[in-house]
Order: C-alpha cells, then sequence, then structure tokens
C-alpha cells in the first residue's frame, strides 16, 4: 500500500458493510471465471494505481489483493480487535 494513513472523514458502518459484500462478491465472481480479462484488467489497473498489487500482478493476486482490502475494510467496521494481516496470494 501507498498511504497507510485513515481517511480524513469517516464513511458510515452501513456503506463500509455494503463495499464489504460487494468485495466478497467481486471476488468470487473473479474466482470463478465470471468476469472477462478485459474487466479483470481494469480492476487489477485500479488496484495497482493505489499500491494494491504490482505492475503485471496475476489474477490470482489480483484476487486475493480484493481480499486483503476486504479484511482491512471488515477491520474498519469493528469486526476484528486488530488490523488483520496481508495475505500472500494463494493459487
Amino acid at each position: 500500500m501507498t498511504e497507510v494513513a485513515p481517511c480524513p472523514n469517516p464513511v458510515s458502518i452501513a456503506d463500509a458493510r455494503a463495499l464489504v459484500g460487494i468485495l466478497a462478491r467481486l471476488e468470487a465472481v473473479i474466482w470463478a471465471g465470471g468476469i472477462g480479462a478485459a474487466e479483470a484488467e481494469q480492476f487489477r489497473l485500479r488496484l495497482e494505481k493505489d499500491g494494491l498489487v504490482t505492475a503485471g500482478s496475476s489474477d490470482v493476486e489480483l484476487r486475493q489483493a480484493l481480499g486483503n482490502l476486504n479484511q482491512r475494510l471488515r477491520y474498519a467496521i469493528g469486526e476484528y480487535p486488530g488490523p488483520p494481516p496481508a495475505e500472500p496470494a494463494r493459487r
């Protein structure tokens, strides 16, 4: 990650929970091959821009970055007592 400071303005718990659900569904759709390569590339490029994946990362790394992002959001809404560690990409 390129910037680890908290957001200057908090999001609502309802918004964060909605994003958790959306990210979980997106990760599942990508795992199942439910989106095309061009769409997956758009997500990968967005995560690369924000420093969450490296240039040329694989689909596995994309899915894991989404999963890690989801875990950080879950921590932000209080589901975990401490920040979750970043999980490595699993095949």
